[in-house]
């Protein structure tokens, strides 16, 4: 019969039920840690790539859960409805050739008004005092 393989160095041991974490080895001691086991460099290297990507499989897995899905859909739905409301401001916004006229529209406004200033200032400045 073959022999099991040990674990890799890197999980977390549990001695006297206490959960004891290590810190997280480099690239260079995983792959040793397969080339002591017999394995050549690109099949030690192969191996630490293979594990990685099992363990962000399995935790990409863990995230789709119906739970994290809802709550997704909720961060969407939010962003939606910003972006709805963003969208109509933007559009209730007078475009250039429409803030043009209201500018020119405006001035003729403002020189009609300055015109009757004017107007009432002579009128009551040429009369004669009565005092």
């Amino acid at each position: 019969m073959s022999q099991l393989p040990q674990p890799p160095p890197f999980e977390m041991k549990n001695n006297n039920k206490k959960k004891k974490s290590k810190k997280m080895p480099s690239p260079q001691e995983l792959v040793s840690h397969y080339e002591k086991q017999g394995m050549e460099t690109q099949d030690a290297s192969l191996k630490v790539i293979q594990e990685l990507q099992g363990a962000l499989f399995r935790i990409i897995a863990a995230n789709r859960s119906p739970k994290s899905a809802d709550v997704t859909s909720a961060k969407l739905d939010a962003i939606h409805s910003r972006l709805l409301q963003i969208e109509m401001k933007v559009d209730s916004k007078p475009s250039y050739p429409q803030a043009l006229a209201i500018g020119v529209a405006a001035s003729g406004l403002w020189n009609a008004a300055g015109l009757i200033w004017n107007s009432v200032r002579r009128a009551t400045s040429s009369s004669p005092d009565s005092s």
